[in-house]
């Protein structure tokens, strides 16, 4: 039986983790704080922050097979797969020991795309997310319950730092993570995120632009058999799928005024598939296609 451990067992990413892989069933965890010694295992994955995921990867070049990331330090480096496996798991081989997975916020974003890029060819995507606290770990959870805090009963047009461009580094990392994971450079991507005092569970607004007119039909079609996507005609709300794995979709509708775009809403666990989900299922592809 192969083993898969988890660095940062503590945190809610980690613990989470932990619940998708025992799902998941066929493979021995390990759990390690960030301060445990760390043995040998098949497959690693770092719950940890940039500045610790940078000590363990040099920690386990030699102890493990494989080395999930799931901070945002490695996810541009070159050579490094940025993966979700709906969309590129062939990006990892057997000589692949590093491989990053990517932030919560752009994760519907290319999983809505790729559903869709089977007939359109897309050139622009608009999208303002509406980021629960979750997102932010347990110390913005707590912050943002007292009455005091900006987040409290609030919304805060601003996640990460600020750039010199006006852009927040979250923004920044939509743009270009959603071209890595494509595999579209040319790609356009508008954001503007914003931090909201829901608990769970990141939504956003998108409003894609092609190069063909879209029919509507098709594209509900396209979404609905898209594994890990829920598409549906009513609305769906973070309360609702907190807890659950897959990608909401709804108020999907065309342009007034170009055949070419359309709108709608998303809404998704950002701790399940926008984190511990998503590393758990790379590992479990690892260990599926005979990579370890």
């Amino acid at each position: 039986m192969k083993t898969v451990g988890i660095i940062g067992i503590n945190g809610i990413v980690g613990q989470t983790l932990r619940k998708c892989l025992v799902k998941m069933g066929g493979m021995e965890i390990k759990e390690f704080t960030r301060q445990d010694p760390l043995t040998e295992m098949d497959i690693a994955v770092l719950c940890t922050d940039n500045a610790d995921s940078v000590k363990l990867v040099e920690q386990l070049r030699d102890k493990a097979k494989f080395i999930i990331d799931m901070s945002s330090e490695y996810r541009q480096k070159p050579g490094v797969p940025l993966v979700i496996p709906e969309i590129n798991p062939g990006t990892i081989t057997k000589d692949t020991q590093l491989i990053a997975s990517p932030n919560c916020t752009v994760t519907p974003v290319v999983m809505i795309l790729d559903a869709l890029r089977k007939r359109y060819t897309f050139e622009e995507v608009f999208l303002c997310s509406y980021q629960a606290l979750s997102g932010g770990g347990k110390k913005l959870v707590e912050e943002a319950n007292k009455p005091e805090s900006i987040y409290y009963k609030n919304c805060v047009p601003q996640i990460g730092s600020i750039l010199d461009t006006g852009y927040s580094s979250e923004e920044l990392k939509t743009v270009l993570e959603a071209q890595k994971i494509l595999g579209t450079p040319q790609l356009r991507v508008y954001p503007h995120t914003v931090r909201v005092f829901v608990d769970n569970s990141h939504s956003l607004g998108l409003t894609l632009r092609a190069t063909e007119d879209i029919d509507l039909l098709e594209a509900k079609q396209l979404l609905s058999s898209y594994s890990g996507i829920i598409f549906g005609e009513n609305n769906f709300t973070p309360k609702e799928v907190s807890g659950k794995d897959e990608v909401f979709v709804c108020r999907l509708r065309q342009d007034m005024y170009d055949k070419k775009i359309i709108h709608m809403f998303t809404t998704f666990d950002n701790i399940l598939k926008g984190a511990a989900l998503n590393g758990a299922q790379i590992a479990q592809y690892i260990i599926k296609e005979g990579l370890v």
